[in-house]
């Protein structure tokens, strides 16, 4: 302990109400000063305890006033935040954590909510950044001295006794939006912690809440699937409103991004039938109604995303959920453009567009929609002048001048598709992306120059699949067998997407590999089995092979999924012939 303990200290003066900041830190010289600034003018005193740190952290703290007290790290958050408190001698307490920041606006916010003597827990409004945007949820940060403890080791929550009152008071959290080396320390970190937690209470529903969430964040989608649908087959008995959604959110978000958009749409459709109004649910219908190409039933979705997020920001709706897509609106408007435009809306598709702008002008990526729309109603002028405007700014990144050569190929009076490529590369010359595309399109001119950029893009990615996938088209195209393999060895050697199985099994083809080419086809057909023209493939690699009678239940096969298909029946019929004029004993 750095200092003397405040117990005895009378921290109240003229009978007025008394607030003590309470905080658990490590290591946090970074962020604590923006923290402390930003309650220096609504707390009382602060009470720091410090866990272990090694930089400035203990100075910073002093440095503002506060009492710290060092305390060992039991692998425990609710331990060390419980310790602390012992020590507040203040009527109420404020936690908060070092990435936090106290919206000042609100300190008048603070000081009536603790002037009251109906309540003893105050609700505020904690604001998560992440890369993605802020998200939102209501938390308990203030309460009255001697009426709440913590319990869990991580993600504890407060036990309290008495009434509460729920506020709009703002607390910005920062933790989420850091480096990608520090936030995968973090998530190992916090999923030891959770494992520890259900091998002692394997039914608890919040515990398995954050360690799903925590799978999602390190992309660990089918193991985030099997423990969800576990947890809500488990925790069934012990599972709220709350649980239930949050937990339904992130198994739908990873059924969606690896490639299971039909579950994901039934999960959905099955939680808003009872809880119609949840942002986060909503918005994922409709980003997997576009992925199912249900563009009609996407605008739906994303409408009734808006209109409830305008109704709860107007009047909000205090619940215990964390709404990732709190301030999703500019993304579903963007996703709006591009619906309105699959479905021929070409005047809906530019005012969508427009929205999205408006709501965050600094997001190049929405001036492709608008360029796109407004192209489509022939206004090329108008669309050229904007990306070329946008093309110069700070703002575009590497990804917008892709889409900027793929608007050109979509409208050829926009200009040269190969231009917004240079383009960007004069501002990102390392961007292996942008060397790969200006390779595709070198690759409908020169081949040679095409395979020169491949090889730049290889120089700076080893492993960068559609370097090696334009290369093996080139050397499929002109057979170079020896040179195919290569690339098609390194692309397999790696996990490897359906599509591109698919892709390298028809370069097979054209070099006569039809057991390479039949091997990769049937590792495709297991993800993607009612694929016809992959079944009319290997049917064809086995006619090739001689082995018809094989060939001839290939193209039964697909024909069961396109009857009538005039190709598919004609060569049924050439095979019956062929078979038919086979020798007796002749293998078919």
């Amino acid at each position: 302990m750095s200092s003397k303990s405040l117990k005895n200290s009378g921290l109240k003066k003229n009978n007025t109400t008394t607030l003590s900041l309470c905080m658990i830190v490590r290591n946090e010289e970074a962020v604590l000063d923006r923290c402390l600034r930003s309650v220096k003018d609504v707390v009382d005193e602060m009470i720091i305890v410090d866990t272990g740190s090694e930089d400035r952290t203990v100075e910073i703290a002093e440095s503002h006033g506060a009492r710290v007290y060092h305390h060992p790290w039991q692998n425990s958050f609710s331990e060390a935040r419980n310790h602390g408190l012992q020590f507040a001698t203040g009527d109420w307490i404020l936690q908060m954590d070092a990435d936090e920041e106290l919206e000042r606006e609100d300190i008048p916010l603070v000081k009536a909510a603790i002037s009251s003597d109906r309540y003893d827990v105050v609700f505020v409004a904690l604001l998560n950044d992440s890369p993605e945007g802020w998200s939102k949820h209501y938390f308990q940060r203030i309460f009255r001295r001697g009426r709440a403890h913590y319990e869990g080791i991580v993600h504890n929550q407060l036990c309290y006794e008495g009434a509460h009152l729920r506020t709009e008071i703002r607390i910005y959290h920062y933790g989420y939006n850091l480096s990608e080396d520090k936030m995968e320390e973090k998530f190992r970190r916090t999923e030891a912690l959770l494992l520890n937690q259900i091998e002692s209470d394997e039914t608890h529903p919040f515990v398995y809440q954050n360690y799903i969430r925590i799978l999602r964040a390190r992309k660990r989608y089918d193991e985030a699937i099997r423990q969800g649908r576990k947890a809500m087959a488990i925790c069934k008995e012990r599972m709220g409103a709350v649980h239930k959604q949050m937990l339904a959110y992130d198994v739908a978000y990873c059924q969606m991004v690896s490639g299971r958009p039909e579950e994901a749409e039934t999960l959905c459709r099955e939680i808003l039938a009872e809880y119609p109004e949840n942002l986060d649910i909503l918005y994922t219908l409709g980003a997997v109604l576009v992925t199912l190409e249900k563009f009609e039933e996407a605008v739906h979705a994303f409408h009734a995303y808006l209109d409830v997020q305008v109704r709860q920001k107007a009047k909000p709706e205090h619940t215990r959920l964390i709404v990732d897509t709190y301030d999703f609106d500019h993304k579903a408007w963007g996703h709006l453009s591009d619906c309105y435009f699959k479905l021929g809306a070409c005047e809906e598709s530019r005012k969508a567009a427009e929205q999205a702008i408006a709501l965050r002008p600094e997001c190049a990526m929405y001036k492709i929609g608008l360029a796109r729309a407004l192209s489509a109603e022939s206004r090329f002028e108008e669309a050229k002048n904007m990306l070329q405007e946008e093309g110069e700014t700070g703002q575009a990144d590497s990804d917008f001048f892709m889409k900027w050569s793929t608007l050109n190929k979509m409208f050829p009076a926009l200009g040269d598709r190969a231009e917004p490529i240079r383009q960007g590369l004069c501002r990102y010359p390392e961007s292996a992306e942008l060397h790969n595309c200006l390779a595709y399109v070198l690759a409908q001119e020169d081949e040679n120059e095409a395979e020169a950029e491949w090889l730049k893009v290889l120089e700076r990615n080893a492993d960068h699949v559609g370097a090696r996938l334009g290369l093996a088209r080139i050397y499929a195209k002109h057979g170079e067998i020896g040179k195919l393999k290569e690339q098609a060895g390194r692309i397999l050697a790696r996990p490897t997407g359906k599509e591109t199985l698919k892709e390298i099994g028809g370069y097979c083809i054209w070099t006569q590999q039809y057991e390479t080419a039949i091997r990769l086809f049937s590792q495709y057909l297991m993800l993607e089995p009612a694929d016809m023209e992959v079944l009319s493939d290997i049917a064809t690699c086995y006619a090739k092979m001689g082995q018809y009678q094989a060939s001839l239940v290939g193209y039964k096969a697909a024909l069961c999924i396109s009857p009538n298909n005039p190709v598919i029946m004609k060569n049924i019929r050439k095979l019956h012939r062929i078979i038919e004029q086979l020798q007796p004993g002749e293998p078919a």
